[in-house]
């Protein structure tokens, strides 16, 4: 079977609305990934503790998901053309590719570093009260 290009094109611009056969999945597609975001972000391991970094990373990572989904059940209602929703989410895997990958490294390195200096500071000793 062929793929058919002039086709793809034409589904990519047509309105995504309710009477398309994947209309209720990608609605229902949306809530579920609004929860397992959620689940995401209050979910603690109990092995490791997280760096500040990583703690101070994950609300904008977890508002940024959730704004754009809620996004996308905007442009549902608004039927609007299926190439709003790429842009969309490529904007979304965008924004999280640089918080994970450009803006956390550096703090997550800093912050070992700041470990490692730490080790080597002597703790203050406690003071015995004379009698």
């Amino acid at each position: 079977m062929p793929i058919d290009l002039a086709h793809i094109l034409r589904r990519m611009t047509d309105q995504f609305n309710s009477e398309s056969r994947f209309y209720w999945p990608f609605v229902i597609a949306v809530f579920v990934a609004i929860v397992v975001n959620t689940v995401w972000y209050y979910w603690r391991p109990r092995s490791t503790r997280p760096s500040p970094a990583e703690v101070s990373v994950r609300p904008w990572a977890y508002w940024i998901n959730v704004i754009v989904l809620i996004w996308a059940l905007v442009l549902t209602i608004a039927k609007v053309p299926f190439y709003w929703y790429l842009i969309s989410f490529a904007i979304n895997v965008v924004a999280l590719i640089y918080i994970y990958v450009f803006y956390l490294p550096p703090q997550d390195a800093a912050w070992g570093r700041e470990l490692r200096r730490q080790k080597y500071i002597p703790k203050a000793e406690r003071r015995k009260r004379r009698r």
